[in-house]
């Protein structure tokens, strides 16, 4: 197949958008990727890329979006010039496509620009569904009494309606894409994602000097570090010797994140590592405990599965979790780990504390979840399940 890709995002952005293009081309079909600048997260222009080129046998054409930058006003310009660009590329195409799939993050705008193709070539339109829109909107403190969020809603409801399929990470999204968006369920899917086959080099567990729990991926609001937080400063002081919280990433909550941590005297237990490359994360997994999987309650965003449990489950660790739905769910049938509910900064600190004083379960914690892995989230599972559906399309 000759296959169109719309994606806001690709590498060295932090999505795995780029390895399904690669996987895809590796099983024979031809695939052009129209994305933007790489700048996401941290809203700079991450420089070394050209505009054009041929990245592991994927055509990448880039768009000269507005960069994110620093300020709300820079995000929305983002969010407007993604389609509006991407479509001028599509103008440029010297190739007819079979079939256009989307990659769909926020902002919801950017499936436009392959209805346009729809619209001029008639081909169909297959949607992988990462951000419920205009569900993400409530992330930035808009309620849905707010007009903006009423506009979205409309504007999401005819972007999604306009598509031919949808792929949903979890059932939650296929819930609200039902109900909310009320597209018709003959339209829809789950498709778990894939997680990083990278991880799996990532070495046996073996018992830490410290109990360390790691966290690593983008440093946000939905994230809950506030449940975090508020459950260690329960842990009495007399554990903090033994226990270790890394956080990997960067994101719009880290400098509020931090300044909570050293209000609350707990400098010692959290170590903030920054930002990584893929590759660069295997050394800090290896000294890994196990992983820490949370999101805010209340909210449909919160019942959505984080692609870091793929990752996590990959890199052959533990999970714990302040997470509500499936994901939690996922957790406890591979027997991988221990949650509690989205927000419950008691019982996470419970949690903590048990595995202070019997770390004797991280062992099998950590070969169950590397087996659940292999048998559930490989790429090449995942590919086998869009391919197919792309197939039924053309």
């Amino acid at each position: 197949m000759k296959i169109l890709v719309i994606s806001q995002y690709y590498y060295p952005e932090p999505f795995k958008v780029h390895e399904i293009c690669e996987e895809l081309v590796k099983r024979g079909n031809e695939v052009t990727v129209i994305t933007g600048r790489p700048n996401y997260p941290e809203g700079n222009l991450i420089k070394g890329d050209p505009m054009y080129q041929n990245l592991n046998g994927v055509e990448v054409i880039r768009t000269n979006i507005i960069l994110r930058r620093h300020n709300f006003l820079s995000l929305i310009f983002n969010y407007l010039s993604y389609p509006i660009l991407a479509k001028k590329e599509i103008k440029k195409l010297d190739k007819e496509y079979d079939v256009v799939f989307v990659y769909q993050l926020s902002p919801v705008l950017m499936i436009k620009s392959a209805l346009y193709y729809k619209k001029i070539f008639d081909k169909k339109v297959y949607v992988y569904c990462l951000d419920l829109w205009p569900e993400s909107l409530k992330a930035i403190k808009l309620s849905e009494g707010n007009p903006i969020y009423r506009i979205m809603l409309k504007i999401s409801n005819n972007i999604y309606e306009k598509c031919d399929f949808i792929s949903v990470t979890s059932p939650a999204f296929l819930e609200y894409l039902e109900n909310v968006n009320k597209i018709n369920k003959d339209k829809l899917n789950v498709i778990y994602q894939h997680g990083e086959k990278i991880f799996l080099d990532v070495k046996p567990y073996e018992k830490q000097d410290k109990l360390n729990i790691t966290f690593a991926g983008n440093i946000g609001k939905v994230q809950d570090f506030d449940c975090l937080v508020r459950a260690v400063a329960q842990i009495p002081n007399s554990y903090y010797s033994k226990l270790k919280i890394t956080i990997i990433g960067s994101g719009s909550y880290e400098v509020e994140f931090k300044q909570d941590v050293k209000k609350k005297q707990l400098d010692s237990v959290f170590d903030f590592i920054g930002r990584k490359k893929v590759e660069e994360l295997i050394p800090y997994y290896n000294d890994t405990s196990l992983f820490l999987l949370s999101l805010e309650k209340n909210s449909n965003i919160g019942k959505t599965i984080p692609s870091k449990l793929q990752t996590y489950l990959s890199a052959g660790r533990g999970i714990i979790g302040s997470i509500d739905g499936t994901a939690a769910k996922i957790i406890s049938d591979a027997k991988a780990g221990i949650t509690c509910n989205a927000g419950d900064y008691k019982a996470l600190s419970k949690i903590i504390i048990e595995l202070l004083n019997d770390e004797n379960k991280l062992e099998e914690y950590a070969i169950n979840s590397r087996k659940y892995f292999i048998n559930n989230f490989t790429i090449e599972k995942y590919i086998d399940e869009i391919s197919n559906k792309m197939e039924e399309l053309v």
